[in-house]
């Protein structure tokens, strides 16, 4: 019997959990809320004619993670209130849920499931010359599963539904629904070197868009992909490829896409961080598609156990390619480029401060679209402070 209970015991399951609630307060000063060019007519606000305003915003959440052996279950709850000084029309909630399951079943089969529901505002800068609010809500379901066929191959598939309903004033039933799957094999049997290559496919469709003149779409891509790692300091991850897509709307879309990403250590405090992507994505606000050229970097230094630093800045390149018998739009082309800067002080173990700053301008081929904003603020953050290992 004795031996019974100590082989049982050997098997039982080890469980362990966390709950961490949160809450935030935001003060936030922006020059040109809308995004709209220098020179428009100034939208209405409750004191008169503004491009500027100050918003609150209020967040309150909690995350947690419950670990079973192998298993990681997480989720994050988060509602938030924002509340605009002078254009109070703009005043609205948003909400956020994020959980999921990662497991491992032995040293051959591991996977993720997740799901996410968020409803927030429509950027401004994403809608042309619009004053209005708009709140989209997206939902996305995640599944991955991964075999290690070999010690040194690895099969990895990953599945995405993805639906997003963001109406437009001319278009209030607007919203986008994309199925995709990827398949991939690595070879790891080089030290700290993850290589291989990766198919994908993904199926797209317009709903209730009269002006979407084919609300199907379909997109191929194939990458080459690496990940190394030099002495935990240095991490390169980048892919390399090649992306088609079947709209008749835009004829022939197709081009050169993938990533590389750059992060080093520069000491035992600061690190330093550089992206560079290309990728071709949906444009919902015209139904079309759009290819984006991103470069940025952003330097984190923790100054002190309490206070750290981080700046950043970023450019985007993004093209919007002409119908194919150009009666409809323009090869519209924008330069948007963004930098911030911001600290963190950790005043107690629990109460944050964050200062910010955040500069961002559009310049595009179409004037209606080129834009420059500033934004300073200030959050206060409520929640246990758990620092780096």
């Amino acid at each position: 019997m004795g031996a019974c209970l100590i082989a049982m015991s050997g098997r039982a399951a080890v469980a362990d959990g966390t709950l961490t609630p949160y809450a935030a307060e935001d003060i936030e000063y922006n020059t040109n809320v809308f995004d709209i060019p220098s020179g428009s007519a100034a939208p209405l606000g409750k004191h008169g004619p503004t491009y500027a305003d100050t918003f609150f915003e209020e967040r309150a959440g909690v995350e947690g993670t419950y670990l079973i052996d192998q298993e990681r279950f997480f989720g994050t709850a988060e509602f938030r209130r924002f509340d605009y000084q002078d254009l109070t029309e703009l005043s609205h909630n948003e909400e956020l849920f994020d959980g999921g399951l990662k497991w491992k079943l032995s040293r051959l089969l591991d996977g993720t499931v997740e799901y996410r529901h968020e409803q927030r505002m429509v950027q401004f800068q994403d809608v042309t010359a619009s004053t209005s609010l708009i709140l989209e809500t997206e939902n996305t379901a995640n599944l991955a599963f991964n075999v290690n066929v070999t010690p040194e191959w690895r099969l990895e598939t990953a599945a995405k539904d993805h639906v997003l309903d963001s109406p437009r004033n001319d278009v209030p039933g607007l919203s986008l629904h994309e199925d995709s799957v990827r398949e991939g094999l690595r070879y790891l049997g080089v030290t700290n070197l993850s290589a291989g290559v990766d198919a994908g496919y993904l199926e797209g469709k317009y709903r209730n868009d009269p002006l979407a003149l084919t609300p199907n779409y379909h997109q191929f891509s194939a990458n080459l992909a690496a990940a190394y790692t030099v002495s935990g300091l240095t991490n390169f991850n980048g892919t390399l490829g090649y992306t088609k897509r079947v709209d008749p709307t835009n004829a022939g879309l197709s081009g050169i896409t993938g990533s590389l990403g750059y992060l080093h250590s520069l000491s035992g405090k600061t690190s330093l961080s550089v992206l560079v992507n290309r990728e071709l994505s949906t444009y919902l606000t015209t139904g079309g598609n759009e290819i984006d050229t991103t470069a940025s970097t952003s330097l984190n230094w923790q100054v002190t156990y309490k206070i750290g630093l981080k700046a950043g800045y970023g450019y985007t390149l993004s093209k919007y390619p002409e119908n194919p018998d150009g009666a409809l739009f323009i090869e519209r082309t924008d330069h948007f480029q963004t930098a911030n800067v911001e600290a963190t002080y950790q005043v107690l173990h629990w109460l944050s401060i964050r200062p910010y700053a955040r500069y961002q301008t559009r310049h595009s081929n179409v004037p209606l679209n080129s834009f420059n904003s500033n934004m300073v603020g200030v959050e206060l953050l409520v929640k246990q402070f758990r620092p780096a290992r």
